[in-house]
């Protein structure tokens, strides 16, 4: 079933791939418990890592959620959980394991900025040919751009042109779906929105104060946007179901932030 498959055709997906990265992170430690309540507010989706199918498959099975699943591993030490602010990657699934459980799409982080061009030529590639191992399937490829290489400079890792082109250059090489930080300018997101041929979501990095979240997402929808791709900000909060639902009346319903947040 489509991400998509929704009301409005735009999407709330929950992200819960972070154990991949950070181990047991604040807010996931029980990953049964977590899941259990994140399916029970109804989102379109989840985003999840593939073991994390594999060991939770009722949880799934009595869920009418689309899942998405992660296709590769990111690190930012080889410590477990710490982040040291090295740049370490691998496309560590196969995808004929993970086509095993009919996702609704995979995805793909794609990493700008790196000073290990050997690192970079790889994930380009990784991602393209995901996209030739998708393509005659129904399972969409979602690439997540970012700029958190060391040779980006901190200043631009948010700058509206840079994720501009990254967004650009994401599809360019096989995307179905982007998933992208929202570049805090209504203008440049939606010249994004309108010259992509594929749905462009935003992603939501740290939690944060729930109203200025629900305000990003309600720009991005305004400019364009498909939805969101989101999850600290939800299930590290205290009720996560009423952040997911607060989400899906912005996203589905256009609804106003002051009326779905007190």
């Amino acid at each position: 079933m489509s991400l998509f498959a929704s009301r409005s055709s735009n999407s709330v997906t929950v992200a819960m791939d972070h154990g991949l990265t950070f181990g047991a992170i604040d807010g996931f430690k029980d990953p049964r418990e977590t899941l259990r309540t994140v399916l029970g507010g109804n989102p379109d989706g989840v985003l999840v890592s593939p073991h994390l199918v594999r060991q939770y498959d009722e949880e799934f099975d009595e869920s009418n959620v689309s899942i998405a699943i992660t296709g590769d591993v990111v690190a930012f030490s080889t410590n477990p959980g710490i982040d040291e602010h090295e740049d370490v990657w691998e496309p560590a699934f196969d995808l004929d394991f993970i086509t095993e459980f009919e996702p609704a799409a995979v995805k793909i982080i794609l990493v700008f900025g790196r000073n290990d061009r050997g690192m970079y030529c790889r994930n380009i590639r990784a991602v393209a040919e995901a996209f030739e191992r998708l393509r005659n399937t129904d399972i969409s490829l979602i690439v997540e751009t970012v700029l958190w290489g060391r040779d980006t400079p901190e200043e631009n890792r948010t700058d509206p042109e840079w994720l501009e082109n990254a967004a650009r250059l994401g599809w360019e090489y096989g995307a179905d779906i982007i998933k992208i930080p929202y570049p805090n300018d209504r203008e440049t997101f939606k010249r994004i929105t309108s010259n992509s041929p594929v749905p462009v979501t935003v992603l939501g990095g740290k939690s944060g104060d729930t109203r200025d979240l629900l305000r990003m997402v309600s720009d991005s929808i305004e400019a364009g946007g498909s939805g969101i791709m989101i999850g600290r900000s939800i299930w590290q909060k205290e009720d996560p179901r009423a952040v997911i639902s607060a989400l899906s009346e912005v996203v589905h319903d256009g609804a106003n932030v002051d009326d779905v947040w007190p």
